[in-house]
């Protein structure tokens, strides 16, 4: 599997856990990765996040939305 396919597959696996962390629906995710860039921001994160478990990234990403004004509801 070459790189960017670790990166797609770890960004689509953090998505499922954003979704269910806060039990958001496919169409809910979709519009609050998109308002916020959450693709991009997971890309540009990946070498140092991959590292954490799927709490923390969670986490991070709800940090991340905060702090541009978001809320993850």
């Amino acid at each position: 599997m070459s790189h960017e396919q670790l990166v797609a597959t770890w960004i689509s696996f953090m998505g499922t856990a954003m979704r269910k962390a806060y039990g958001l629906s496919r169409d809910q995710y979709i519009r609050l990765a998109q308002k916020y860039r959450l693709i991009h921001f997971l890309a540009d994160n990946y070498e140092l996040l991959h590292y954490y478990d799927n709490n923390y990234v969670v986490d991070d990403i709800t940090r991340y939305i905060s702090g541009q004004g978001g809320t993850v509801q």
